[in-house]
């Protein structure tokens, strides 16, 4: 596998969100600190051309420069070494973070009723990892996201149990995701996993609140003051939104993995 395919490779580049934490601060430094000072010495000059110091301004902006070019390069060399003491962590994190994208979309293809025939691999041909990968998030992409509301009608009281299992799985991972790297994640990627949380989260809601109705032919629907087909119908298609919303937030996900 080249260096130029791997997702991992590509991930030394990616700022964490303790590197993004790091150029706010080097930002913060540079607005509180060193402009400041560098103002400082530049007026230091200035009063030195203007007027007899007797040496005391120049030696002042030359004071000053040197703080600036100390503290500078100090911030630079903390922030490179903590780069380079997390390069081989964030390359596991990214292993974990795509398995987890992997199992979420496989998750979603089993609670659809979805069987392993639709994915477009032949096993008897060697596969590297990321080839496997990458149709996997094909079929999230092509297959899953367009049939969600379709396959949902399909489901009997069992399927629904089954997918339910799966959204469960799901929040659970995403829970653990979040707990395990959230000191490595980037805004962006903790911005989709609560995103993720929520939708999840949201998928789970008709279920919950009205199981007789999941599966359940519309012939022998309980009574309900609102008519029942009514009530299933509603469900089904919000379930369907918050599956579609799921699978886009896990191909977003993915996708700065490779960045």
């Amino acid at each position: 596998m080249s260096s130029e395919d791997s997702p991992v490779i590509r991930r030394q580049c990616h700022p964490s969100f303790s590197q993004l934490e790091g150029i706010m601060k080097s930002r913060w430094l540079i607005t509180r600190m060193i402009v400041p000072l560098g103002l400082l010495a530049f007026a230091s000059l200035v009063v030195h051309q203007m007027f007899e110091g007797g040496g005391f301004f120049i030696n002042l902006s030359t004071e000053v420069v040197g703080i600036i070019v100390t503290v500078a390069y100090v911030d630079w060399l903390i922030r490179k070494h903590e780069r380079e003491q997390w390069v081989d962590a964030d390359q596991r994190i990214t292993e974990r973070l795509t398995v987890f994208t992997n199992a979420l979309i496989s998750g979603f293809r089993v609670g659809l009723g979805f069987g392993p025939d639709i994915l477009d691999i032949d096993m008897q041909t060697p596969r590297e990892p990321q080839d496997i990968h990458r149709e996997v998030m094909r079929v999230g992409r092509e297959v899953l996201k367009p049939s969600a509301r379709n396959r949902l009608g399909r489901l009997d009281q069992e399927g629904w149990t089954a997918l339910i299992r799966q959204l469960n799985y799901g929040a659970d991972s995403c829970t653990k995701m979040m707990t395990m790297f959230e000191s490595r994640l980037t805004p962006h990627q903790y911005r989709i996993f609560l995103d993720l949380q929520q939708e999840l989260s949201n998928s789970l809601i008709f279920y919950m609140t009205f199981p007789e109705m999941a599966g359940t032919p519309d012939d022998e629907l309980p009574e309900t003051r609102t008519p029942a087909i009514f009530l299933k119908q509603h469900g089904y298609d919000s379930t369907a939104e918050a599956l579609r919303n799921c699978i886009d937030l896990v191909l977003e996900l993915d996708e700065t993995l490779r960045e």
